[in-house]
């Protein structure tokens, strides 16, 4: 009986040799990307060779932590027109991209991944790590997604809270709900626009900010432009006054307004801007 079994198990192996084993996946080697966001998480985690395109904003180095890396890649504007001449196996897009841009992409058959806005820095660990996934070099991302940890888990919250407020052109704050947010909780410190009920990002006055009485302010440029209209409120005398040039802390945009491991980085900025400034109090 024994040897029966064993016959019958080597006629089952000797044919489950000859059912070919399904195909795996390769990886995409002609990506387009027709979002910020997404150029940088391509930049980051590609191989130089997948990328097809990036988009114009991926080599303004004000927008783009990895303009360096964008030199010398085709850049587009991002539509349908322009992404279908390229013959992409693979189209990167954000939440907002326009529907009829993607159902144009859909209709001819091309594969479309959409990676929405990282609002944590768990958010930015999980789109790395898909995207590392989706391009075949999950190794890279768990080095960048450790980098992250590791950066963190040596930052010192300041030794004491301090209140903050991160204000952008035209009046516009950042709540709940994104990214430098949870940087700030991380480090200890208060996010006073929350306490303005502004949830994501939302334009906010002079008065209100000056109300909410934060100890510092949050910039992504320390160059204001007199001329421009937009940074009327952060060039207001009376908001100078409460907070002047020594209780501002500049965040480049580059690294907070998308979500990337160049998060890491705009923390360290602002733990030591933070220690900076209650030294001298």
């Amino acid at each position: 009986m024994l040897r029966w079994i064993f016959r019958a198990f080597a006629a089952i192996a000797s044919v489950a040799c000859l059912i070919p084993l399904p195909a795996v996946a390769a990886a995409p080697a002609r990506i387009v990307s027709i979002n910020a966001c997404t150029d940088q998480l391509l930049l980051a985690l590609a191989d130089r060779e997948q990328i097809l395109a990036v988009t114009t904003f991926a080599r303004d180095p004000n927008v783009s932590f990895y303009a360096d890396r964008a030199e010398g890649l085709k850049t587009i504007v991002g539509n349908a027109e322009e992404v279908l001449k390229l013959k992409p196996d693979l189209v990167l897009v954000g939440s907002f991209t326009r529907s009829v841009t993607r159902a144009q992409l859909a209709a001819q058959g091309i594969r479309i991944v959409s990676f929405p806005p990282a609002r944590s820095i768990e958010d930015i660990k999980k789109q790395i790590g898909e995207m590392a996934s989706l391009l075949g070099n999950e190794e890279r991302g768990r080095a960048l997604i450790a980098e992250i940890d590791a950066a963190f888990a040596n930052l010192d919250r300041p030794p004491w809270p301090l209140r903050a407020i991160q204000l952008e052109r035209r009046g516009f704050a950042a709540g709940t709900d994104t990214l430098i947010d949870d940087i700030m909780r991380r480090l200890g410190i208060i996010n006073a626009a929350t306490e303005l009920g502004i949830r994501y990002v939302d334009r906010t006055t002079l008065e209100a900010v000056l109300k909410a009485k934060p100890d510092v302010l949050i910039l992504d440029s320390a160059n204001l432009g007199a001329n421009d209209q937009g940074v009327a409120l952060l060039a207001h005398p009376a908001l100078e006054r409460v907070l002047p040039p020594d209780r501002r802390i500049v965040i480049p945009e580059n690294q907070i307004v998308c979500g990337s491991p160049a998060v890491a980085l705009a923390a360290r900025t602002l733990r030591d801007a933070a220690e900076r400034i209650l030294n001298k109090r």
